[in-house]
């Protein structure tokens, strides 16, 4: 272009040699490699004097691509000089038009020699703001500087609709400064201002409002290879960033990064980078990513700490927690954390809390004063034990007291390496062995072998919120295993309560964590005191003992189909059998009948309690009804309580056949009403 002009200066300057006061020549249209200047006239006056007055005068000129959407036109040049081969315009105007907008006429200059021109374009107004451009060709290398001031947003929106983000206000400023050689930039500075910016993309996955934001990014190519370095802050205003939302809230956001890529390779390095967020979250490390056809981190060492991770997990957790099983979780405390990943997946983990907290709005867990360290690897030869301890965990309203687990963890497996005694109800909860195995696509595999060792029945009925019990549960739990989406018991699980015990057998689960889980089991109760069982509860005292079973128990969904139970008096009872008048009434009311004896009848209500000689009832349940029986046939019905001693009682059932749900509406109204009438 520079060799173009000075032909035409050269042409002119040969018509000095003539006599003429001023020359004027039309060039008419001038292109050369996507340039393309228009209208172009070259007015030369007062020839005989030197320098000579030259004005130059193009009333549109095009720019090549990716610029070809930017057109200077009406460029006048009133002060205009050639000498020795150098062009020179001091004073010119021009104005910028694109098929979007079109700009008053700016400030134009210009100096051209063989091997070192200059342009420069001030005073553009663009979107009620002011850009300035510097351009600088020496040789074959150049460098350009943009200037821009106080843009409008709203106003940039309507010059570059459609777009694939709705601006809706706040001011834009940013300074760039660019060298290179031919059509190949060597490095660049942009430092940019965001005042009260407000930006929503269509799909709805980033926003702004009123954000106020500084930033500089200063990068180098070296034979393709771009070095880069940035620097930002989030000073003010509400960011949205699927998933995340964050405030400035007077205290500013920073991210400071450097590394290379190259756009041939296809491959970012992050050589360094750091990320705080005051208290919350200080992050900080390395990464490398390659996004030919999609993005893949092949290696990230990342190191995390925060003073308050309360904060954290309002922030930057619970976007992921909500609509799953964690949703309501939140934390507190603080956090050191260091982890790696490659190829998109996590390898290793080290994390250490201190004073840690879990809360949960659905009242789940509860956890206060956690302190440990946490070991982590994707290697399967991985044995670095972890360790975590507490000072108070509640497992919805049962609390464990303070205790203290050491485990390994790793790849997809955790093993408890020490036996663990946790305090609870006035008692301990021994684990034996604990262990849980990942399975791909499945569920995962879970083992578990312990006992209870003198549970309260009153702590647990008063932190249950049931009618209160007396007494305490041990027992032992051999091994439970969760595999292939059942659960299963190896051996027996045997249970100490109300001086008897409960001995569990059989025990199997299939789909226990989906919509409908199934169970199986078989029960044996024997010798259980049931004064201690009956004297808590509204249905009434007896004395006595009790045994029985539960065989080819199946519930779904936590409901029961079928089993066969009993439930009674030993043969081999000999304590004292005693029965309150309250806990007559309510037996009537199952077995829907009476007391049968006159001379029962005649006195009752003058005696609180009878003596018995058996209680005795049992149920096979099929396709919801439940066939009822007790501890001698009658003629006309079946007998649950056998009289003994005097005054003598017994009390018939009549209905041999009962529905479930019927049934289960009569036990529910025993402890709410004294209505049952005794015949």
């Amino acid at each position: 272009m520079i060799r173009t002009i000075l032909a035409v200066v050269l042409v002119l300057s040969s018509l000095t040699a003539t006599a003429l006061d001023d020359v004027s020549l039309n060039v008419g249209t001038i292109e050369s490699r996507g340039w393309k200047l228009e209208g172009i006239q070259i007015d030369l006056t007062d020839l005989a004097n030197n320098p000579q007055k030259l004005t130059l005068t193009i009333n549109k000129l095009s720019l090549p691509l990716p610029f070809n959407d930017l057109n200077l036109i009406n460029i006048h040049c009133s002060s205009f000089t050639w000498q020795n081969n150098e062009l020179l315009c001091t004073r010119g105007r021009a104005h910028v038009r694109s098929k979007r907008w079109q700009s008053p006429a700016a400030n134009f200059s210009f100096h051209i020699r063989e091997k070192h021109s200059t342009l420069k374009l001030t005073d553009l107004q663009l979107a009620d703001g002011t850009v300035s451009i510097d351009a600088e060709e020496r040789g074959k290398q150049w460098q350009v500087q943009i200037n821009a001031k106080a843009v409008d947003s709203a106003l940039i929106q309507k010059l570059f609709q459609p777009a694939i983000f709705e601006l809706k206000g706040g001011r834009i400023s940013f300074k760039l400064n660019a060298s290179g050689s031919h059509a190949l930039i060597e490095d660049f500075t942009l430092t940019a201002e965001l005042n009260g910016l407000t930006v929503q993309t269509k799909d709805g996955r980033f926003a702004a409002e009123a954000l106020s934001l500084d930033t500089r990014v200063e990068a180098q190519n070296n034979k393709g290879l771009w070095q880069w370095q940035s620097h930002s802050r989030f000073n003010g205003g509400a960011l949205y960033i699927e998933p995340f939302y964050l405030e400035a809230d007077r205290q500013s956001i920073g991210l400071d990064a450097q590394g290379n890529w190259s756009d041939k390779n296809k491959r970012a390095e992050i050589k360094s980078a750091s990320y705080k967020h005051a208290t919350a979250l200080a992050l900080s490390g390395s990464a490398i990513v390659k996004y030919e056809k999609k993005v893949t981190l092949e290696k990230v060492d990342l190191t995390l700490h925060s003073d308050d991770l309360q904060k954290l997990s309002a922030l930057y957790l619970k976007p992921f927690f909500e609509q799953t099983a964690l949703e309501g979780l939140t934390f507190a405390g603080t956090i050191n954390a260091d982890f790696s990943i490659i190829q998109d997946s996590l390898t290793a983990l080290t994390a250490t809390v201190n004073k840690f907290a879990i809360r949960d709005t659905a009242e789940r867990i509860r956890v206060e004063n956690g302190v440990g360290t946490i070991y982590w690897s994707n290697d399967e030869i991985f044995n670095r034990p972890s360790t975590f301890a507490w000072r108070q965990l509640q497992l919805y309203a049962l609390p464990i007291g303070p205790s203290r687990l050491l485990f390994l963890s790793r790849a997809s497996s955790f093993r408890l390496l020490e036996k663990t005694h946790l305090p609870f109800l006035g008692g301990e909860i021994a684990i034996n062995q604990l262990g849980w195995q990942a399975k791909k696509q499945q569920d995962p595999e879970i083992y578990f072998a312990g006992s209870l060792n003198n549970i309260s029945l009153e702590q647990w009925s008063k932190a249950l919120n049931w009618t209160p019990l007396s007494g305490t549960i041990s027992g032992n739990i051999p091994r439970v295993e969760y595999s292939n989406k059942t659960l299963s018991l190896g051996g027996e699980i045997n249970i100490k309560v109300f001086d008897g015990d409960i001995k569990i057998t059989q025990l199997a689960s299939s789909g226990l964590f989906t919509d409908f889980p199934k169970f199986y089991s078989e029960l044996e109760i024997n010798n259980l005191d049931l004064d201690q069982l009956t004297s808590k509860f509204e249905f009434g005292g007896i004395t006595g003992k009790l045994s029985g079973f539960v065989r080819q128990l199946t519930m779904e969904n936590w409901h029961p189909v079928s089993f066969y139970a009993w439930l009674g008096t030993p043969d081999d009872d000999d304590s004292r059998h005693r029965i309150s008048q309250k806990a007559v009434k309510n037996i009537a009311s199952i077995g829907g009948g009476g007391a049968s004896d006159i001379l029962s009848r005649s006195f009752l209500s003058f005696f609180e309690t009878f003596g018995y000689d058996k209680i005795g009832l049992g149920c096979y349940l099929h396709d919801g009804v439940c066939q009822l029986m007790g501890v001698e046939a009658r003629p006309q019905g079946y007998a649950i309580i056998t009289g003994g001693g005097l005054p003598r009682i017994e009390v018939i059932g009549y209905n041999p056949r009962v529905d479930w749900n019927v049934l289960m509406e009569r036990l529910k109204r025993i402890s709410a009403s004294d209505e049952v009438i005794i015949k």
